[in-house]
């Protein structure tokens, strides 16, 4: 068992098994749903699932929120997270210097997707980081000019500015989403840098050396023909938000359109792919 819980006077249980069941959720989880779900996955019984989710608070891995006049479960931003070698996902007010080479990205807790913790925007910040730190034919793309379609939190925007882009154009259609990218925008200081666009991303933005999507395939599918004409030579793609079984058909679309995959990850199901429209061979 991975992860297991030893405290006192509690059962064993799997900590990425019931973390898993909340960030693989389509919908935010009541606390009852929650518990619910964590006494079918791992076969206990609702007294030692209502157990196991409140050592998770107790621990401040979790916390409650108020939505909308209903409390649901979500991953607490009370420490600082550590999602790859290089990034940190730190909450606001909280004191904490990642070191050099490495980036402190500040989020505030809010119901955006785009955490940190799912594991799409994990393989997200791991692609981004081995763009701009493993793959030297790509230096060139620091200080050049990116794209976030689909915004959610703004940390992938966040998050390539930081690696070296110059600036970033966040396109998001979702208000609660706009709102809150342009207040972790602002707590990362990079306001002057990341432009959040309450809008479709359009077809005549100016070329582009990186964009990013955390959307599903049929989306990336549909945006395939705007990407392939905003983005600049030797440009780079970074798309997460397709399952492990749809990552042959987004590498094959794309492929038509142009791009070459260099790169891909798979973490739970779920999978990132690097693209770029140079005529390089895979690594």
């Amino acid at each position: 068992m991975r992860n297991c819980s030893e405290k006192r006077g509690m059962i064993p249980f799997d900590r990425d098994a019931v973390l898993d069941i909340l960030f693989d959720a389509e919908t935010n989880l009541t606390a009852r749903a929650y518990i619910r779900r964590i006494a079918q996955t791992l076969s206990l019984s609702p007294r030692q699932a209502k157990q196991v989710l409140k050592s998770l608070v107790d621990d401040q891995t979790l916390a409650y929120q108020d939505l909308y006049g209903s409390t649901y479960v979500m991953q607490s931003f009370s420490k600082p997270v550590r999602i790859t070698d290089r990034f940190f996902i730190v909450p606001p007010g909280i004191s904490h210097k990642a070191g050099a080479g490495r980036f402190d990205i500040r989020i505030f807790q809010g119901i955006s997707f785009g955490s940190g913790h799912h594991p799409t925007t994990r393989l997200c910040l791991q692609a981004i980081e081995h763009l701009f730190f493993n793959m030297p034919d790509a230096s060139g793309l620091a200080g050049g000019r990116a794209g976030d379609i689909g915004t959610g939190s703004g940390i992938l925007a966040i998050a390539v500015c930081l690696a070296g882009m110059a600036s970033c154009r966040a396109w998001e259609i979702d208000a609660n989403a706009v709102s809150e990218a342009r207040r972790n925008i602002a707590a990362n200081h990079l306001d002057s840098r990341i432009t959040v666009i309450d809008d479709l991303m359009a077809p005549d933005p100016p070329m582009l050396s990186l964009v990013c999507a955390n959307l599903r395939l049929p989306t990336l599918k549909q945006v395939a023909p705007l990407v392939a004409a905003v983005v600049a030579p030797g440009a780079a793609l970074i798309f997460s938000g397709i399952r492990t079984w749809e990552k042959a058909e987004l590498i094959s679309h794309y492929r038509e359109a142009g791009f070459k995959r260099r790169w891909d990850r798979d973490e739970k199901n779920w999978s990132a792919v690097i693209f770029t429209a140079a005529a390089l061979p895979p690594l």
